[in-house]
């Protein structure tokens, strides 16, 4: 066996690594030794040291510290990830944040964040290389987008209903952020026909159980459940936040 075992399960993929902010990783060794990711059909090659990486993912604890060929060669292929994805997390990786790097308009007043797609791709990123607390601030920035720029994440439903198992934190998230926030009128709404591609069955069966919740709790339209952001976060038994 050269890799570690895929461990996507609807409860998420928090383990030993760290899910928690007020968590950091210890200084003393952490950047004295680098690795090799391969990312993509063209095996982009991105050194990452080491012992961040595997503070925050069991994936690639597992990979670079056993008797696996990732360990011995200090190299590990992730033929299937996009490039701007890994990039994103590259930066978020050692910087902690999801601002949009790339963003010329981006300013300290006023974030700009990656747009909903980017963000559960990199939500869904998380899950496959077990990274939880990466998966933690892409809910908490769904919802600080969603109050900044006042655009509910009705882009990325169908990308997270095709991409996690049922009853994922990411469903539940897009789901009751939509039903919760979004304009819901048959044109021009997120329900609209513009919007048709971005949604599955079993989204809008979700998404009708979350309204049908949503008037018989008697919320104002376009307010959101009073529940804590923790709720849609992925963590192990017994931790949060």
């Amino acid at each position: 066996m050269t890799t570690p075992p895929d461990k996507s399960h609807i409860g998420g993929s928090a383990g030993k690594a760290v899910s928690t902010p007020n968590r950091l990783p210890s200084s003393k060794k952490l950047y004295k030794e680098t690795v090799k990711i391969l990312v993509g059909p063209e095996k982009e090659a991105y050194s990452v040291h080491k012992e961040l990486l595997c503070f925050y993912s069991d994936f690639f604890r597992a990979a670079f510290n056993g008797s696996f060929k990732e360990a011995i060669e200090s190299q590990i292929e992730l033929p299937d990830a996009e490039i701007s994805i890994f990039e994103a997390f590259q930066t978020w990786l050692y910087a902690r944040t999801l601002l949009n790097a790339e963003d010329p308009m981006d300013k300290p007043d006023r974030p700009f964040y990656h747009s909903h797609p980017i963000l559960a791709k990199l939500w869904i990123f998380g899950d496959k290389y077990q990274i939880p607390l990466l998966q933690n601030n892409v809910i908490d920035t769904m919802h600080e987008k969603v109050e900044k720029d006042k655009l509910a994440p009705s882009t990325c439903v169908a990308l997270a209903y095709e991409n996690t198992l049922p009853g994922s934190c990411l469903r539940r998230a897009v789901v009751d952020i939509v039903a919760h926030r979004a304009l819901l009128e048959v044109q021009d709404g997120a329900c609209g026909p513009q919007y048709r591609q971005y949604w599955t069955l079993d989204a809008s069966m979700d998404m009708m159980a979350a309204i049908a919740s949503a008037w018989r709790s008697k919320l104002i339209p376009y307010t959101f459940l009073k529940t804590e952001r923790c709720h849609y976060h992925v963590h192990a038994e017994g931790e949060h936040c």
